[in-house]
């Protein structure tokens, strides 16, 4: 998703859509989303760029999911192809990124792409991916079928990942718990689902989904249990091949997730383990901490495997989902953890390596959660805290995911680093061999 630095708000001329963010209902610190929120949609009529950036006002905090997932409709900013998107995007060159190396057999990389990343996908090095997942088929919840698939039916995504033997999957996703309410409420509506989503995966040849239901409510479990059953048999009757994976919550407050009945018909789990800090923080601070601390609290990536492990998830079924983003933050002090003033922006990667370099800084590690960050003063004398994950906090994620014999890794998303080659180096360094 294309980030606007709210700053610039001022100089645009806007107007407002209407869109379905993530809910989860738990005590958690990832969002938790009202049903319906407006989203500020502007056009900067000078660059001829469209942007978008969540109004979080009204938002209660919560844990597990990510603030850049939203259930965005392309037709309601009229966009239709890859290629206007990457205007957007002002993708204008591709860095094809090739290590000489492929991933190595023991370990499963993972990667979404987003839809509105447009071609960036031709960026990828295919060859140390295991598997990649197009976001996203966005349920109607009261039909099954799909507001959007995007450019599901056309890209040229799907021809690449295959081309380097890359598994290719299909998200599926409904977020808000009125939204799942009404999914899980509908027998019919699910039937639909399931019939639509094995054609789709049968026109592209594709490998299997990736479900991502986010803002399920305690009260829904059952009929979610038995939703992910019902899916999972039918598709594999349809095909044998296609694997069935199921994105977790980094923290699973209200236990939505009944591992022990559903585990049977899941191929592998995504744990979304990020946005531990995020929009609706006190303090700034690291947007997946690697392990519990004083500092930074009990809820990191090493709580959430652990949690997911006693819960019955075997680790070989386990993807851990990183971030390729960061958060800025106005804080009252330099000090750190410093109490927030108020959230200023999510930024990809890409954004963040430049606004540095722009500002000449330079990262700061933070050993306690093994993620970096920068503190400086703005024009205005504010001072900001920007927390984001590099190349030397991500190879700590990676050696430790690796020392618990968890399956892999997954990108949060694929493309926010553009043509910043040290990813997809550390990657290769950790999960590849010499092809």
């Amino acid at each position: 998703m294309h980030i606007l630095d709210i700053d610039n708000l001022k100089t645009l001329n806007k107007h407002y859509i209407v869109v379905c963010f993530i809910s989860t209902f738990m005590k958690n610190k990832i969002l938790l989303l009202l049903p319906l929120i407006l989203i500020s949609c502007a056009t900067d009529q000078k660059n001829k760029k469209i942007v978008i950036t969540p109004d979080t006002t009204d938002i209660t905090k919560s844990y597990g999911t990510s603030d850049f997932r939203k259930n965005i409709k392309s037709s309601d900013i009229n966009l239709k192809t890859e290629a206007q998107w990457d205007s957007v995007n002002e993708l204008k060159k591709h860095y094809k990124h090739e290590s000489g190396y492929r991933r190595h057999k023991d370990y499963k990389t993972f990667g979404w792409h987003m839809y509105s990343e447009g071609s960036a996908y031709k960026n990828y090095d295919f060859s140390l991916l295991w598997g990649i997942s197009y976001f996203s088929y966005t349920i109607n919840p009261r039909t099954g079928s799909y507001h959007e698939i995007h450019q599901w039916k056309t890209t040229n995504l799907v021809d690449s990942a295959k081309a380097n033997n890359c598994k290719v999957f299909l998200s599926v996703t409904n977020f808000g718990a009125k939204n799942n309410a009404t999914f899980l409420a509908n027998p019919k509506a699910q039937e639909t689902l399931i019939d639509s989503v094995s054609a789709l995966l049968k026109l592209r040849d594709a490998d299997g989904v990736n479900i991502d239901f986010e803002g399920v409510s305690k009260k829904n479990k059952q009929e979610f249990s038995n939703f992910l059953v019902n899916l999972s048999t039918k598709l594999r009757n349809d095909n044998s091949k296609y694997q069935i994976s199921l994105a977790l919550y980094a923290v699973d407050g209200n236990r939505i997730f009944d591992i022990k009945t559903i585990d049977p018909y899941i191929n592998f789990y995504t744990m979304m383990g990020y946005d531990y800090y995020g929009s609706f923080s006190h303090h700034a601070g690291p947007i997946a901490p690697l392990k519990s601390s004083t500092t930074w609290g009990k809820n990191s990536l090493e709580h959430s495997v652990n949690y997911y492990i006693e819960q019955g998830v075997q680790p070989s079924k386990l993807i851990v989902g990183l971030p390729y983003y960061g958060g800025e933050w106005q804080t009252n002090t330099e000090s750190i953890p410093g109490k927030v003033i108020k959230f200023t922006n999510h930024y990809t990667y890409d954004q963040i390596k430049k606004k540095i370099n722009s500002l000449r800084l330079t990262p700061t590690y933070d050993a306690n959660s093994a993620t970096a960050y920068v503190v400086y003063k703005d024009t205005q004398g504010k001072d900001k805290q920007i927390w984001f994950d590099d190349s030397l906090s991500l190879s700590s994620k990676y050696d430790w995911m690796k020392s618990k014999n968890i399956a892999g890794i997954g990108i949060w998303a694929l493309g926010y680093d553009r043509e910043n080659k040290e990813l997809w180096e550390l990657l290769a360094d950790k999960f590849g061999q010499e092809k």
